[in-house]
């Protein structure tokens, strides 16, 4: 795969992959027929996952573990041939292996009209894009004709499940369209996929049926109704999955209006400020990360009967707003008409939905409805629609089309750049709930638009992280500025010809360094195929060392000589914001916060050679070990060398049941009417020992088996070498060792990474990266949290002050419920509290704090509502943990004994740890969890209902 999956799309492909073959294994040994469906949210990657799954079925996946069927033919069915053009070209970019590129059509195949003309059965390693309307009672794929030479497609298909050198594998897109109610031909749609599924005419049924779909009910039902096929659980991947991994937006902020006002120029406005802000973002993060250019889209919902006048209208305003935009390139529509449009000056082109993503020149996106389905575009940012109340369905699908992130990852930086802008002038707040429970996937007929998991915010504010500034910074900010203005006035008048003065001595910022000095000069650059006396450019650059050349004597120095003072801005009076905090409060808290361990969730490695191999070349590509895949390739061979012998026995005696082969010879005398038998070794010759050692390959990873087969080639042998391998991967003792080797090896890097403190200066990518291969890591792998620079809130919620991200006017708007509304002012109410946080919770984000537990179900986070920090009698400022809970649950024990063994092992982080339980009525106990008694009695509680713990000696009120 040109792709590299997820862990949960890896995952995923595994469970498909292996129950496909066992579906197969049944229909050879049994004829049983059966279907499975891949149960996956939109934006999760179904269609690379299904390139996955087909790349492995056709030629295996050794990574993955999984032997290839040499004999699958997939028939991939949709109810539209654009959304087929879309999956083959997705296809085609996905696995190198279907398809070295677009034009190549040796194992990735368009069904047309006159397809049967050559063809009497499906060919094995190849997909066949076939799209339902093919099959209509009409179709010439139906009929035959000369077209076909006389055959059907349905005989085609036939032909080939009976040949039993073909295996054949349907694969239905969006399978709950096909095969539910839902439009006026649904019914002539399900008769055509149930054709194919169960025969036409007493056809044979197709052996192994694959649905894909984000809402899999109706597919599931269709196949539980046919008694003669056999229902296998559905491979479900959960919008937690998808949310955590990082490949969709984090967040969608609505827009609308308080009142039904007309307010459409005003929106449109400000979905354009708010775009021209995400390109600028993109731009700065883009190039500080070293990533490949995101181009963002600005996507415009019109009415469905839009003027030529209204998209003038339209396209004057966003280019007044937008800079850099063309008339004639900048603009396009994904209309159903499917023509260009001229409108004025502007031409606004079609492009068809899929190539949206991929023509980088259109920055401006017109479309009516929900675009078309099965199209996302991860680089489309923000939205603007003229749709009302009654088209919540079309604005809802169309957003869920925009929830994949451009980079497939979170940007921990810049919180903007993880979110998705709507901006609805035709809704209010009350007509919006459609919107939101559609988004949310609460109504029936959303079908795969519902994207499920993201937060949804209303009306949303930008809060931000701000360092404290005072009046007295502000005051010597202005006289900067001031003294800036008479450098450029100096400036002016040296350069018209009158005497100017000598320079004054550099302006000091507010903390004593040196600040930009109003009177630093920049070369000035004469106008192209001007004279050196046209106008001078003032914001022209300058390089450090360049000094203002004096006026001596009343002279003026030449005009290309003259260097201009860069101006400044004039400084703005310190925010509320600005004012919370001292700078002393300011430095004592981001101490606090940048002391806090995480223990990210630790996970078992699914392989842990591919582990240590994906380690070494994520060290290498990051610049921090170049050798590092050399290094682990080279002692690869030698371990498993030292680990052959130091096994010898058991070694040997795999050896020998790879190398010989016993067979049994039967003597039959006729004359004599008498039978013997004998045992018989046959050597396994130079292609079965190949073979024989695949096992390895899969098992120990191509890279480390082809590297042994290098370093012993010349003097062992291809023979050898892959009896050495299969006889290894046979032999328990020697696998374990070398899994123990990998491990500790894995380990060692990243203790030495972490020793050098290498990590911060990894670039986002390498980060994440690293950060998911070292919790497959042994030893608790710790990192930070990000400080939170910025987020998008609502404006509709009480607000509180001293939060760390805030508006400007010193307040933060926090969605919390009674027990958490009594933490926060009862905590802020007191002398020593400074500031509070309050922590993602359930998030996998960077800025998120979270302590792993061991619950019923396996390793699990718990996110601790609220951190604040609080200044000792010293005037250090702490961290401290007050954490409520309303509900006493199954999980509530567990997590109080995750508090436990994190505490312990970080005693010394924290000033306060407070577990504040709601008992009776509203009634709230609190268990202070740095105490060592405390403790004692949580390790020691038995009952499955841990209120108790709240009723005893060891908790008290909190107030």
């Amino acid at each position: 795969m040109r792709v590299e999956l997820k862990e949960f799309q890896a995952t995923a492909v595994t469970a498909l992959a292996t129950k496909l073959q066992s579906m197969r294994r049944r229909y050879e040994q049994d004829g049983e027929v059966s279907s499975i469906c891949l149960a996956s949210p939109t934006g999760s990657g179904k269609t690379i996952m299904c390139a996955a799954t087909i790349e492995a079925l056709f030629f295996g996946d050794d990574d993955l573990g999984l032997m290839p069927d040499e004999n699958a033919v997939v028939l991939w069915l949709s109810d539209s041939p654009s959304l087929n053009e879309q999956t083959l070209v997705r296809f085609a970019n996905a696995s190198d292996r279907l398809a070295s590129s677009l034009a190549d059509g040796r194992h990735l195949v368009t069904v047309t009209n006159d397809f049967c003309a050559s063809r009497d059965m499906l060919e094995p390693r190849h997909v066949y894009f076939l799209s339902k309307d093919l099959l209509s009672k009409n179709g010439l794929l139906t009929k035959g004709g000369e077209a076909n030479s006389g055959r059907v497609f349905w005989d085609v298909v036939d032909n080939t499940i009976k040949d039993p050198e073909r295996n054949l594998y349907l694969f239905i897109d969006e399978a709950h369209r096909g095969l539910g109610k839902g439009s006026p031909k649904a019914g002539d749609t399900a008769t055509i996929y149930a054709n194919l599924i169960d025969g036409l005419d007493d056809r044979s049924p197709v052996p192994i049926v694959v649905g894909i779909s984000a809402t899999p009910q109706k597919f599931e039902t269709a196949m539980e109704r046919r008694a003669d096929r056999v229902r296998m659980p559905r491979v479900p991947v959960t919008p937690r999955e998808v949310q955590e991994s990082g490949l969709l937006k984090d967040v969608i902020e609505l827009r609308v209006p308080e009142k039904d006002d007309p307010l459409e120029h005003q929106y449109l406005t400000m979905a354009c400020k708010r775009y021209v802000q995400a390109c600028d973002s993109w731009e700065v993060y883009c190039v500080q990360e070293g990533e490949s250019h995101v181009n963002p889209l600005l996507l415009v919902q019109a009415e469905d009967n839009i003027s030529p006048a209204t998209l003038v209208g339209m396209c004057d305003q966003i280019m007044s707003l937008v800079p850099g935009l063309n008339e004639a390139t900048s603009f396009a529509n994904v209309f159903g008409e499917h023509k260009d449009i001229s409108a004025g000056k502007y031409l606004i082109t079609y492009v068809e939905p899929e190539f949206v993503q991929e023509t980088s020149r259109v920055r401006v996106l017109f479309a009516k409805e929900a675009v078309s389905n099965g199209w996302d575009c991860p680089r489309a940012e923000v939205i603007f629609s003229q749709r009302r109340r009654s088209d919540s369905t079309y604005i809802a699908q169309l957003v869920g089309r925009m929830v994949r992130t451009p980079l497939a990852r979170r940007v921990e930086s810049d919180d903007l750049l993880n979110s998705v802008a709507c901006y609805l002038p035709g809704f209010n707040p009350e007509s919006t709930k459609d919107v939101v429970d559609y988004l949310m996937g609460r109504k029936d007929d959303m079908g795969e638009s519902s994207i499920g998991s993201q937060n949804i915010v209303l009306n949303p504010v930008t809060v931000t992280a701000k360092e404290p500034r005072t009046w007295e910074d502000y005051q010597r900010e202005l006289e900067a500025y001031e003294e800036n203005k008479k450098a450029i006035e100096r400036f002016e008048a040296a350069r018209r010809g009158e005497p100017a003065p000598l320079s004054e001595a550099p302006v000091h910022d507010v903390a004593g360094s040196q600040a930009e000095d109003p009177t630093r000069p920049v070369p000035v650059v004469p106008s192209e195929g001007h004279g050196a006396t046209d106008q001078l450019d003032i914001d022209s650059a300058t390089s450090e060392g360049d000094e203002m050349p004096e006026a001596s004597g009343g002279k003026t120095p030449a005009a290309d000589s003259l260097m201009a003072p860069i101006p400044m801005s004039e400084p703005k009076p310190p925010t509320e914001q600005e004012q919370v905090f001292t700078s002393e409060e300011w430095r004592g808290i981001r101490e606090a916060f940048d002391s806090i361990p995480v223990q990210r969730i630790p996970k078992k490695a699914r392989n842990e050679f591919r582990s240590l191999l994906d380690t070494a070349s994520l060290l290498v590509e990051s610049g921090l070990d170049p050798a590092a895949a050399s290094d682990v390739n080279h002692q690869f061979v030698q371990k498993l060398d030292g680990f052959i012998v130091a096994y010898g026995d058991e070694y040997e005696v795999e050896r020998h049941e790879v190398e010989v082969a016993e067979t049994v010879r039967i003597t039959l005398d006729k004359l004599h009417g008498s039978e013997t038998s004998e045992q018989e070794e046959a050597q396994t010759d130079a292609e079965g020992l190949r073979k024989a050692a695949r096992d390895a390959d899969i098992k120990f990873c191509k890279e480390f088996t082809q590297s042994y087969r290098r370093a012993n080639f010349r003097e062992l042998g291809r023979p050898e070498c892959d009896l050495r391998l299969a006889s290894a991967v046979r032999t328990e003792p020697i696998v374990g060792a070398l899994e123990k080797w990998a491990a500790d090896c894995r380990k060692g890097y990243f203790d030495k990474v972490e020793g050098a403190g290498d990590y911060d200066y990894l670039s986002d990518a390498h980060k994440q990266k690293y950060d998911e291969l070292a919790r497959e890591t042994e030893g608790k792998r710790l990192t930070r949290m990000e400080w939170p620079r910025n987020a998008s809130v609502s404006d509709n919620f009480e607000k509180y002050p001293r939060h760390i991200v805030m508006k400007e006017d010193g307040l933060c708007p926090l969605d919390l419920d009674e027990a958490e509304r009594l933490i926060v002012e009862t905590e802020l109410a007191r002398e020593r509290t400074v500031a509070f946080y309050r922590n993602p919770s359930g998030s996998m984000s960077a800025k998120a704090f979270s302590i792993p537990y061991m619950s019923s179900v396996g390793r699990k986070a718990l996110h601790p509502d609220f951190l604040f920090f609080a200044r000792d009698a010293e005037g250090k400022i702490w961290p401290s943990i007050v954490d409520p809970h309303a509900d006493f649950l199954g999980d509530t024990l567990a997590k109080l004994r995750g508090y436990v063994a994190y505490l312990r092992d970080y005693p010394d982080v924290f000033k306060q740890v407070l577990f504040v339980g709601v008992v009776d009525d509203g009634k709230c106990r609190v268990l202070n969890l740095l105490k060592p008694e405390v403790q004692e009695a949580i390790d020691n509680y038995s009952d499955v209902d841990c209120k108790a713990l709240f009723y005893g000696s060891f908790a008290s009120d909190y107030h």
